[in-house]
């Protein structure tokens, strides 16, 4: 499956329910692992005029002194604003990848923010 295109951005940034939040984090740890958090909702129209909400994966872990830190955004998800189901999440072999790319290019984990995206 390949990344669906993007027509045009409805809203350059928004919020999703709690609801919607954990069920994200539960599918990213269950399909892709631990360390991938959903991330920057956006309303995108897509290709074929349906809408879709984009956010981005970053890729995260929990620091010794216990805070979240983001090494950087290693892929994308994708939701259907009518059902709310998946549809294209970066696969993981991808994400790992692109993990490396962060790494090798020198860039050094960041504080996240306590909370939601």
């Amino acid at each position: 499956m390949t990344e669906p295109k993007v027509a045009k951005i409805v809203n350059e940034s928004g919020e999703i329910s709690d609801d919607l939040d954990y069920a994200l984090a539960n599918f990213l740890l269950a399909q892709r692992g631990p360390g991938f958090t959903a991330c920057r909702p956006q309303l995108v129209e897509l290709g074929d005029q349906s809408q879709a909400i984009k956010m981005m994966i970053d890729h995260t872990y929990i620091g010794k002194d216990n805070n979240v830190y983001g090494l950087g955004i290693v892929g994308y998800i994708y939701i259907s604003t009518t059902d709310y189901s998946i549809i294209f999440c970066t696969p993981l072999k991808e994400m790992e990848e692109n993990i490396l790319v962060l790494k090798d290019s020198g860039v050094d984990a960041q504080k996240r923010p306590k909370g939601k995206y």
